[in-house]
């Protein structure tokens, strides 16, 4: 009867641990999905994915565009109506 209850009590603690570990696991899913999706921008100039922590950006018009290089970024800012869409 002793080896029941210590099985028992056993299995509950591994259940509780792995419960937890399934929530966490959940949550840092839905951060890396939302932050990927967040910071993602596309470079007007050359079409490149672009990530904000990386980036050039420009204000213009009260939008903020992001450039994958200093180059980009300057052809842009030289002549910006070529790259914005109408």
């Amino acid at each position: 009867m002793k080896k029941l209850s210590i099985m028992i009590t056993l299995c509950t603690i591994v259940l509780y641990i792995a419960s937890f570990n399934a929530k966490a696991s959940d949550n840092t899913m839905k951060n890396i999905v939302t932050d990927t999706v967040q910071t993602v921008h596309i470079d007007p100039v050359c079409k490149m994915k672009v990530k904000t922590t990386n980036a050039k950006n420009v204000v213009y018009n009260k939008t903020t565009y992001y450039f994958c290089a200093e180059s980009c970024k300057q052809k842009f800012v030289a002549k910006p109506s070529n790259y914005i869409k109408k």
